[in-house]
């Protein structure tokens, strides 16, 4: 099964919009994408400007098409990051 951590750094000024904006994509996200398995944000308690997301997925497809979808939230995204996110691809073993 795929899995992902990413680690996604937003403007200061953008915490909160951002942390609205991550519960809405997760709801989202787990209410419309049969396969996604988890999608989670966390935020750094030692950096509320970072979150980290776990995601899980029952198949390739599951996360092909979740990556397909979160490709129309780039606009929203943009207005929110910081930088580039760091992603983790990984298998469960």
């Amino acid at each position: 099964m795929p899995s992902v951590f990413a680690t996604i750094k937003v403007k200061e000024d953008k915490i909160e919009e951002a942390k609205q904006f991550l519960k809405d994509l997760s709801a989202e996200t787990l209410a419309g994408e049969v396969g996604t398995l988890a999608y989670v944000f966390h935020q750094q308690q030692d950096d509320p400007a970072s979150f980290v997301a776990y995601e899980k997925y029952d198949s390739e497809e599951a996360f092909k098409t979740h990556s397909k979808n979160l490709a129309s939230k780039g606009a929203s995204f943009a207005g929110i990051l910081a930088g580039p996110p760091s992603i983790v691809l990984l298998d469960e073993i």
